[in-house]
């Protein structure tokens, strides 16, 4: 089956939602595209538990739900550990190919795990200026800037519960997809300027699969579908043509 003929569903990561990868997503209007709430955030509020199957059996549910064959899975930060582990428990289900964006390749340091609870704690504007601060990098583009603020805290208020939030926090924390081994083509796409994930491990993890392809966008962080989201569309378009 023809990657570039697939529906294609665009998975977002911790306090995410689909407007942030409806930046991305928007440069594929001749695919179908399905961008869902992954919980604990948006309209999905929360999971039984937090864990790499549960996470699984959700996405296995809305792609028969939506009676999606052999979707291309597109999955950024958090939900790159999503996506790598629907493509382990269900193999099957989706297209040959997947794309890994800003991907988890380590767990976070101890010290941006332990912070963790003041996602929690602090007030959501605080917490969505800190973060994006730290995960955003050309800050000369100041409309590019303000834009990715104002979406991520109009995502925030959907969150669930705050003790859903630290749950999903938690499992952001305890995962990589270092611990996969898939039978799958995928394109590594991470910003060059990442602070989260350092560009040697991703290096390091991409290079157990053959057929791995690894792209690093110049001056851009770890937050690539509000930095550079043309230039990932193209990059994974390419890649879905191969």
């Amino acid at each position: 089956m023809k990657s570039a003929n697939s529906p294609i569903i665009f998975v977002h990561g911790f306090r995410g939602s689909p407007a942030g990868l409806a930046e991305i997503s928007n440069y594929f209007p001749n695919f179908k595209t399905y961008t869902p709430d992954i919980p604990p955030f948006g309209k999905t509020k929360s999971l039984d538990n937090y864990s790499l199957k549960t996470y699984a059996d959700y996405l296995k549910k809305y792609i028969e739900k939506n009676n999606l064959k052999k979707p291309v899975l597109v999955g950024h930060s958090m939900g790159s550990i999503i996506v790598a582990a629907m493509a382990h428990f269900y193999p099957n289900m989706i297209n040959d190919k997947i794309v890994l964006l800003a991907p988890i390749s380590k767990k976070p340091p101890k010290v941006i795990a332990s912070l963790q609870p003041l996602s929690v704690i602090l007030p959501r504007k605080a917490v969505d200026k800190i973060t994006t601060d730290y995960l955003f990098v050309p800050r000369k583009e100041k409309n590019t800037y303000k834009k990715t603020i104002k979406t991520t805290h109009e995502c925030s208020k959907t969150n669930a519960s705050k003790r859903d939030v630290l749950k999903a926090a938690k499992f952001s924390t305890k995962h990589s997809i270092a611990e996969f081994d898939l039978n799958k083509k995928i394109l590594f796409l991470s910003g060059e300027k990442d602070r989260l994930i350092k560009k040697s491990k991703t290096i390091e993890v991409a290079r157990k699969y053959p057929d791995a392809k690894i792209v690093f966008l110049e001056n851009t962080g770890h937050l690539l579908n509000y930095e550079a989201p043309e230039k990932v569309a193209k990059i994974i378009k390419d890649f879905l043509s191969e």
